[in-house]
């Protein structure tokens, strides 16, 4: 019999492989470096625009550049010293209402128009406008002068000398109807026609009157026609003034024997003194 030698069996230990020591993650350090460096170059470049552009006496508002378009449309600078500039005077320009200074310009000044307010650094507002000018005269509580869209012209140191009067109608600047507005437009309208037609080029109306809109009448200005009243109703105008100016050829040296000269027909009615 073969005796078997039992032979003890010593289990392998496995070895532990080493561990692989930690990278420092270099990427990540250099990140937050890179967006802390970037956070503080934001940080310290908005306190420098505070203090450059809020902060600083250099972007205070000094003065007004005002300038005013002329009869051909270039661009003049003015001694303009009626617009209210205390409460921007010394104010950062940037935080200068532009819109709101315009606006009270416009309320205070209704004799300018194509208001427009802008900024020149590092301290100067300029101020461009056209001034409105005078087609017309009309009474109220004392004559007063409009311009072709019937603003009325409170502050203008025009005299009115040769310039037309609308009559028949007495207005307030401030309370005008409806009604009165449409007489003075047919008015304005009637100004604008003449002064445009060639046939008419030696003639200006001197007085109009609206006190029936119906039957809108007026005066030339010629010598030779300054006591002719000319009734050419409420429309057709252009039409009549072509009329008109036939007429008055025609007429030639005679309109010194005529009283009127009525236009509101098909057949023009000369009448005689």
């Amino acid at each position: 019999m073969v005796k078997i030698k039992k032979q003890k069996v010593h289990p392998h230990k496995k070895k532990r492989e080493p561990q692989p020591r930690a990278k420092r993650n270099f990427k990540g350090v250099i990140k937050f470096i890179f967006w802390t460096l970037l956070v503080a170059l934001i940080g310290a470049g908005i306190v420098a625009f505070q203090y450059m552009f809020v902060d600083s006496d250099s972007f205070n508002v000094k003065g007004l550049d005002v300038r005013f378009y002329d009869e051909k449309n270039v661009l003049h600078r003015a001694s303009f010293s009626d617009i209210e500039d205390k409460d921007v005077l010394g104010s950062n320009i940037f935080l200068v209402d532009l819109k709101n200074f315009k606006d009270r310009i416009e309320l205070k000044h209704p004799e300018l128009r194509d208001i427009v307010v802008r900024r020149a650094l590092p301290n100067k507002l300029i101020v461009q406008a056209r001034r409105r000018l005078p087609v017309a005269q009309i009474y109220g509580d004392r004559l007063y002068l409009i311009d072709k869209d019937g603003v009325f012209l409170t502050d203008t140191k025009n005299s009115g000398e040769g310039i037309p009067l609308i009559s028949g109608i007495r207005v307030s600047p401030f309370r005008g109807s409806s009604v009165q507005k449409e007489k003075i437009n047919k008015a304005l309208f009637l100004i604008y026609a003449l002064s445009v037609n060639r046939k008419l080029s030696g003639y200006k109306i001197k007085t109009i009157d609206i006190a029936d809109s119906r039957n809108i009448s007026f005066f030339l200005n010629a010598s030779d026609a300054e006591k002719v009243e000319i009734k050419i109703g409420e429309s057709e105008f252009n039409k009549r003034l072509d009329v008109l100016a036939t007429v008055l050829e025609q007429l030639g040296r005679d309109i010194d024997r005529v009283k009127y000269i009525d236009l509101r027909f098909e057949d023009p009615i000369v009448g005689p003194r």
